[in-house]
């Protein structure tokens, strides 16, 4: 079985291709409500704010980062879950322990079944234009590291003879090989979304960013309303606004948020 189609397959399986969808709708739904052009707000703002409210969502759905329950508790009320959004309702249920927190180098990364993904941002459309050769450190290391053919061998855009098989390696050396990269973009004039997963390439060459990508909003069912736009949430408040319709809850413990915002995911 191809790569592409052996992740993919797992993500759908453990449900966790619904709660990335889920994640990303929900995450720019929340920009595209925000976005304020005529008020002075740029691409950059859309990066930062979107890649916030992804790592908030992420972290949300799947119950960890700074809304896993503490040792020893069990897990995280709905409550915490739902507070400050509006779309709590179509949340995927998923139990807590199925995708789990695995940072690299201080750039968020989220991992299931030895799978782990890292989160990057490029200008709508360019996808394949990616350069992780201008990217930083971390990036530029996921994109050099060999990965499985079709036929089960071993690439590397060196072309390295003798290179260890992955069953041979350590569990960071695995792992590492088996980091993936989400990336999302919006068009700050239509709105329009995009959101692929796949392995990144050391694009040295100037060819494409990807040894394999898919459009995960492709995968959607039922597919949206625009080919790249996730639907927002129900009574959407005005980019004008500074107020949100929060779930009608009470809060029994908020996440820990003692420590100081991550730089946009470039560590």
């Amino acid at each position: 079985m191809a790569e592409e189609d052996q992740v993919l397959d797992l993500l759908a399986d453990r449900g966790v291709l619904e709660a990335l969808l889920w994640a990303h709708g929900s995450a720019y739904g929340q920009v595209r409500q925000d976005f304020n052009p005529e008020g002075g707000q740029k691409q950059g703002w859309i990066g930062y704010n979107a890649y916030t409210y992804l790592v908030d969502r992420l972290d949300r759905v799947f119950q960890c980062g700074d809304y896993q329950a503490p040792s020893g508790e069990g897990p995280v009320g709905r409550d915490v879950l739902a507070a400050g959004i509006s779309d709590f309702a179509a949340m995927p249920d998923l139990a807590p322990g199925t995708v789990v927190r695995h940072d690299l180098n201080g750039s968020p990364g989220w991992m299931v079944d030895g799978w782990r993904w890292l989160l990057a941002s490029y200008p709508f459309g360019q996808v394949t234009k990616i350069r992780w050769t201008d990217k930083s450190e971390t990036k530029q290391t996921v994109a050099r590291q060999p990965h499985n053919t079709d036929d089960g061998g071993l690439f590397t855009i060196e072309d390295v003879a003798g290179l260890p098989r992955l069953e041979e390696l350590g569990d960071h050396e695995q792992l590492l090989r088996k980091t993936l990269v989400l990336a999302h973009a919006m068009d700050s004039n239509t709105v329009d979304f995009e959101l692929f997963l796949g392995r990144i390439r050391w694009n040295q060459d100037r060819g494409d960013a990807w040894v394999w990508r898919s459009d995960l909003l492709d995968r959607q069912t039922p597919p949206p309303a625009g080919r790249t736009t996730p639907k927002l949430p129900d009574n959407p408040v005005p980019p004008s606004s500074t107020e949100a319709n929060d779930a009608p809850v009470s809060i029994r413990r908020l996440p820990n948020d003692s420590s100081a915002p991550r730089a946009i995911g470039e560590a």
